[in-house]
């Protein structure tokens, strides 16, 4: 009698995995299959006329297995005999022995952060990514991924603390290899960016490693970081006591380009300027409540516009 075996599928965190092996000969003459923890093998006889079958693991009998298979991910020598309808035992099978070798298992993490100031539109600001391994082995072929979204410039990177960073344009993914990281060991990277315009900026890492990582959740991490604009004042007092005496809009200084227009209540434009300079004191005009158009970019990036009301006081 023969004994062959093959691969099982097998049930884990309710998904259908394939279980993965070799088989080798050892020098004893003995087959050999070896299977990584938490996968199984199926172990099938092959005798003609039996009807029932006798299995034994490292030579004592397992209770309940009568059938032309075993699916075993249990470590041992197992071997069979067959039983015809008349009650007749063959002989036992050959020996097969069933290895099980530990999975390496590494929890890496990553945090992504960016500073704390306030940033205004086109400042530079950095995005700190920290890599951990919460163990229990090392991790291997560390890959941390960040793609930067729309808003964000690229500028540099820092030098990592491990391992080597490069920047795709193309795809705008910053990419960060680290060929091996002990367990408890961490390693850092800085993006330097500038945002094109005001907003909330929405950015999201990601990491992974060669290891079975036990823990998902902790491999993604995301930022949120509030980019300020202008703030635009609702009255200023152009009196020539060195007070509030111009239209000062705060912030304009982080924008490439503006065009500023001040419209009274009949609709006529009293004052445009393209590259405001925060100097206007509105000669001539009177005192009351004006309309104002204000937009602002940076680079190709669109405008942006605010509208609102301003009244000048004297």
């Amino acid at each position: 009698m023969r004994l062959r075996f093959y691969t099982f599928l097998f049930m884990a965190f309710l998904l259908f995995l394939s279980a993965t092996g070799f088989s080798q000969t050892v020098p004893n003459g003995r087959q050999k299959i070896t299977i990584k923890k938490g996968s199984s093998v199926s172990l099938r006889a092959n005798s003609g006329g039996a009807s029932t079958y006798i299995w034994f693991k490292d030579g004592v009998l397992i209770p309940g297995q009568n059938k032309a298979s075993l699916i075993t991910a249990t470590a041992g020598i197992y071997k069979v005999a067959s039983v015809n309808s008349f009650g007749c035992t063959s002989e036992l099978s050959d020996e097969i022995e069933v290895e099980v070798i530990a999975v390496p298992v590494a929890d890496v993490a990553i945090t992504k952060r960016s500073e704390s100031r306030n940033i205004l539109s086109n400042q530079l600001f950095d995005y700190y990514l920290n890599v951990r391994n919460n163990g229990v082995d090392d991790a291997s072929s560390v890959q941390a991924k960040d793609v930067l979204p729309d808003n964000l410039i690229f500028e540099s990177l820092g030098q990592p603390t491990d391992g080597t960073a490069a920047y795709d344009p193309v795809s705008r993914t910053v990419q960060w290899d680290i060929q091996l990281l002990p367990n408890g060991r961490f390693a850092e990277l800085s993006i330097k960016v500038r945002s094109k315009q005001p907003g909330m900026v929405t950015n999201t890492a990601t990491v992974r490693a060669s290891e079975h990582d036990p823990l998902l959740n902790n491999n993604t991490s995301t930022d949120l970081k509030e980019i300020s604009g202008l703030r635009i004042p609702n009255v200023f007092t152009p009196n020539g006591d060195g007070k509030n005496d111009t239209f000062y809009l705060e912030n304009l200084g982080s924008f490439e380009f503006n065009e500023v227009t001040v419209i009274n209540r009949w609709g006529s434009t009293v004052y445009q300027a393209n590259g405001y300079l925060n100097d206007w004191t509105a000669p001539g005009l009177s005192d009351g409540t004006y309309f104002y158009v204000v937009k602002v970019k940076n680079g190709s990036a669109s405008w942006i516009e605010y509208k609102g009301y301003v009244t000048i006081i004297r």
